[in-house]
């Protein structure tokens, strides 16, 4: 009932926030408070863990600046300059690189891979949701092994999020963040269970994990207790707050990792009355992709060195890491960050504004006084000469955006889209889904993969979007039904006999 009171409207209406924020996590509710930019800075978790640097650096002096969001234990990230003045490196440049050259410099045979970068490597995900699981199909993508620890005494909750009650295997969501691995069934409750997940883990290059903080470690299956029998393993744990801190074991979804970085605070229009951000589970999707680039960094100095190391991500600070501009606009320019919408301070008309048809839309963004003249002749408006330069554009961009809507209103998206790319104007149609799998020019790159599910048949899934010219990539397998490969992993991989794993299903262990 507490929860319920603290949940209703007139139980949190008129509280400060901060005793708000503290009540839901005493009563472990997924919570977090709609943080500005310059909110998140101040927050005690991000001070805690010394996220933002201080560089000295000229123009930006000890401002809050966003390093990479990896944390590596072997090879820490070093920011070692500030940006380059325009033009500074120019002088010696061209002598440096006709040196290189010559010596041969990074210069490799033109040879054809005949198998995946990552071919032979073999993958423990002890994850849930999103960021774990996708770290994973990136590796998969590029042909290691991955093998998924996961029991129906405690599932992914995405196996949950079905529309039919009862059929993990239907899961729409977990069948795409999941593609390629392979389902093994150990209950982590049970001390057996939690020995065999340790001993998987032994035989792994990468571990990889991202539940509530604290989660692991009772288990048993955390940085150290995997190094102490497997000394090289690059282990990547991923909280939505990070390690450490008073919020180290708060339970965390993308978008409260959104709100308290101060992302879902900015995606909004100015007017607005409440913050709006956005359903996406940003940053998610984001956070799996940088730590996919940090294991292939980590590998590369296991390559060189033989040294494995823990890599540890908070995803509040995989948002931040882009938005760095947002968190020293206040310090550096005296004017803190405001929410614009679709607005920027370089461009008129720069938005998505409506056409003909329902809910139909086409992005614009008109970049520069030269693409201005285009657009107003393709358009076949006469010119005003107080629109003609950006500063102009921008003191009249209220009546600039409702001409522009009047004249998509008339058009259909894809036609504003083609009449103004002709004439060297970026414009695009906002694609919906049903778009998107009809689109010709995504069919032609094979943006989109179709792959056999053993359960559901035929399923739709965006495809890797990186082309390599010497590299051989893989387009993942279906996700795997709950268990499936149970018994082939125990057996293949840890040599326990056909009939030892039926016993672990009797005993509850696999189930």
């Amino acid at each position: 009932m507490d929860a319920v009171r603290l949940l209703a409207a007139d139980g949190l209406q008129g509280r400060p926030r901060a005793e708000a924020f503290a009540d839901a996590r005493r009563l472990g509710l997924p919570m977090a408070p709609v943080n500005t930019p310059d909110d998140f800075v101040a927050e005690e978790q991000t001070r805690v863990r010394g996220y933002f640097q201080r560089t000295g650096f000229p123009h930006i002096g000890n401002a809050p600046f966003a390093p990479g969001p990896f944390n590596m234990s072997a090879t820490p990230a070093v920011l070692r300059t500030a940006a380059p003045e325009l033009g500074e490196n120019v002088a010696g440049f061209s002598e440096a690189i006709d040196s290189r050259v010559a010596g041969g410099a990074g210069l490799k045979p033109a040879v054809t891979a005949d198998r995946a970068p990552l071919a032979g490597t073999r993958v423990i995900d002890l994850g849930v949701g999103a960021v774990g699981p996708e770290v994973c199909w990136v590796l998969g993508e590029l042909g290691a092994e991955v093998i998924k620890i996961e029991s129906r005494a405690n599932l992914d909750f995405l196996r949950s999020v079905t529309i039919e009650p009862d059929t993990p295997n239907r899961a729409w969501t977990f069948n795409d963040e999941c593609r390629g691995q392979k389902s093994v069934c150990l209950d982590l409750r049970t001390a057996r269970g939690r020995e065999l997940a340790l001993q998987l883990c032994a035989t792994a290059d990468v571990v990889v994990e991202n539940n509530r903080g604290g989660v692991v470690a009772k288990w048993g299956l955390d940085y150290e207790d995997v190094r102490r029998v497997r000394p090289d393993v690059i282990y990547v744990a991923s909280q939505g707050f990070g390690r450490g801190g008073p919020l180290g074991e708060a339970q965390a979804f993308g978008p409260l990792n959104s709100s308290f970085a101060g992302v879902n605070w900015l995606w909004n229009h100015s007017d607005a009355p409440y913050p709006a951000g956005v359903s996406l589970n940003h940053p998610d999707h984001i956070a799996s992709k940088l730590a996919a680039v940090a294991v292939l960094a980590a590998m590369a100095h296991r390559r060189r060195s033989g040294e494995g190391q823990l890599i540890e991500m908070a995803q509040t600070e995989a948002a931040a890491y882009l938005l760095g501009e947002f968190y020293l606009q206040g310090p550096c320019t005296g004017h803190p960050p405001v929410q614009r919408g679709n607005a920027v301070e370089y461009a008129v008309p720069h938005g998505v504004y409506p056409c003909a048809g329902e809910d139909r839309w086409c992005a614009i963004a008109v970049v520069g006084d030269a693409c201005w003249q285009r657009f107003i002749d393709r358009v076949g408006w006469s010119a005003n000469p107080s629109w003609a330069t950006v500063e102009g554009r921008l003191a009249a961009r209220a009546e600039i955006d409702t001409r522009v809507a009047e004249w998509t209103r008339q058009r259909d998206p894809e036609e504003v889209a083609a009449s103004l790319q002709a004439a060297g104007v970026s414009a695009m149609a906002v694609l919906s889904p049903d778009d998107s799998r009809a689109d010709a020019h995504l069919a032609a790159r094979g943006a989109i993969v179709t792959v056999q599910h053993p359960e559901i048949g035929a399923e739709r899934h965006v495809g890797n979007p990186i082309r390599m010219s010497r590299t051989r990539l893989v387009t993942t397998n279906a996700a795997p039904l709950l268990g499936a490969d149970t018994v082939d992993v125990l057996t293949r991989v840890l040599g326990l006999a056909p009939a030892d794993v039926e016993q672990l299903v009797t005993d509850g262990v696999c189930c």
